[in-house]
């Protein structure tokens, strides 16, 4: 494995780096994303409560009903339901974003965890087709600064995830030679056991 910088690593306060066993795991701190915790929770409890309500709503219905009244109810409990699904499905996609790269698999995983640190795979890129990492610095001082991935084939770079400059600049740095050393270790080609046993030509006197 590359050597890892870990320089300043304790300073950082926008993203978290360590290395693994088999590669590089970067990913941006929980505290920026205050925002948007509550958000996900306020839509996750709000997707509860739809699908729970479209629920109620056959166990409430009287005894004497009528067959067309049963059809519309039950279609919009269904409607309620469904909603529902996607309003908790939304809220709970994930908003911190989180790379891992495995060097035995040869991939980078881009993620994207949740308040409850669940992890949904956003993609994963064989590391043979990626062409290049870059960084996109912001335009403000005090901006975000983006780590992006230029995949081939792929009209747009991924976002592979954000932070201050200088602390995705070391996140960057580091990425480079994990990727480096991922590709020296399979270029490096297997040392022949053969051993030639030809004779060297014998030089001409006289050339024609």
């Amino acid at each position: 494995m590359a050597f890892f910088d870990n320089t300043g690593g304790s300073d950082m306060q926008s993203v978290e780096m360590k290395p693994t066993a088999n590669g590089l795991v970067a990913g941006e701190t929980r505290e920026r994303y205050r925002n948007e915790a509550l958000t996900e929770l306020v839509l996750r409890g709000a997707g509860i409560a739809m699908v729970a309500g479209s629920l109620l709503m056959w166990f409430m219905l009287p005894v004497d009903v009528e067959p067309g009244r049963i059809a519309t109810l039950g279609g919009t409990a269904s409607m309620m339901a469904a909603v529902g699904l996607g309003v908790f499905a939304f809220g709970t996609r994930g908003f911190r974003r989180q790379m891992t790269v495995d060097i035995d698999r040869g991939t980078l995983a881009l993620t994207k965890i949740n308040i409850r640190d669940q992890m949904r795979v956003a993609r994963e890129i064989d590391l043979g087709k990626i062409e290049s990492v870059f960084l996109r610095r912001p335009e403000k001082v005090d901006g975000v600064a983006t780590l992006l991935v230029r995949v081939a084939g792929a009209q747009a770079p991924a976002i592979a995830l954000t932070g201050t400059t200088a602390e995705v600049e070391r996140v960057h740095r580091q990425l480079s030679h994990v990727m480096q050393q991922a590709r020296q270790d399979r270029s490096e080609p297997s040392p022949s056991l053969r051993i030639d046993e030809r004779k060297p030509a014998r030089p001409k006197l006289f050339a024609r």
